[in-house]
């Protein structure tokens, strides 16, 4: 697994590329699991949101359409700080031709609806979320985990 070193401060850092496809969400989920494995108190969110965010993004922008793809990353630090994301190629080609370009947001929830509940969830088991354009025109939307499992001491060690 990469991983930095700041000092005492040690970073994971990955990264990977999945085709946008519902199916490779148990591959996401263990990737995340896998590199937040230090992180014992957030990495069951963490796989959530990013089973989530993974979810949104086959279902609502052009990366789950056939050939697209989807990037995540999960980064952390051993201060219990830890962000995962997932980078998508942009909107829908139906929501382009048509101008729009949806962005995620929490919607006022319906208690009879089917679905939708999902960036409720992102936004229960995180400390923060949000997302950030790419350069070419995707999104990237990301989740933020502070561990109590770290302290000051700990790092003193």
């Amino acid at each position: 697994m990469p991983g930095y070193e700041f000092g005492r401060l040690n970073a994971v850092t990955e990264f990977k590329e999945f085709p946008g496809e519902i199916g490779c969400c148990p591959t996401v989920r263990e990737m995340v699991r896998t590199a937040l494995r230090e992180h014992r108190r957030i990495v069951d969110d963490a796989e959530l949101a990013v089973s989530e965010l993974f979810g949104n993004a086959c279902r609502h922008t052009r990366s789950g359409e056939p050939g697209g793809t989807l990037a995540v990353s999960v980064s952390a630090l051993v201060t219990g700080l830890a962000v995962v994301s997932v980078t998508d190629q942009g909107p829908r080609s139906a929501d382009l031709a048509a101008g729009r370009h949806p962005l995620p947001e929490v919607k006022p929830m319906d208690p009879d609806a089917l679905g939708w509940r999902g960036l409720h969830l992102v936004a229960e088991v995180t400390d923060d979320w949000g997302h950030t354009p790419t350069d070419e025109g995707g999104l990237t939307v990301w989740a933020l985990f502070e561990s109590p499992a770290f302290t000051p001491a700990n790092l003193l060690r």
